[in-house]
């Protein structure tokens, strides 16, 4: 087994443990604001010289430096898949709380016209 293949495996391990534990407020924000900034000069890098990026590929024991590519994509995908889940589970979870609160105020509402329709009766 490559050494890739290990980093492979901690990349998706990774993943894993950022699903089960999302960092919450400012400090997950800047943590995506330097993870954009680093994709972004690891791109740039990739572009102007792509030769070393096959070098970094055979390393690890990758063919072709597209692979290399490949691979770092599919780990990007599956974070941005749980990351994406967590998000739209917090947020039904949210709507609910929302829907469980109307529905109790809308209750109270209704019975305190209710006793007052008795009452002028």
């Amino acid at each position: 087994m490559f050494i890739f293949q290990f980093l492979l495996i901690a990349a998706v391990l990774a993943a894993a443990a950022y699903a089960l534990k999302v960092l919450p407020g400012a400090h997950a924000l800047a943590l995506k604001r330097i993870l954009a900034l680093l994709f972004v000069v690891a791109a740039i890098l990739a572009i102007i010289f792509p030769n070393t990026l096959t070098a970094i590929a055979h390393f690890f024991g990758i063919g072709r430096g597209t692979d290399l590519l490949l691979y770092g994509f599919i780990i990007m995908v599956l974070v941005f898949a749980v990351a994406t889940i967590r998000a739209k589970a917090r947020t039904d979870a949210r709507v609910t709380d929302l829907a469980r609160s109307v529905a109790l105020m809308d209750a109270r509402i209704n019975e305190k016209l209710d006793d007052r329709t008795e009452a002028a009766d």
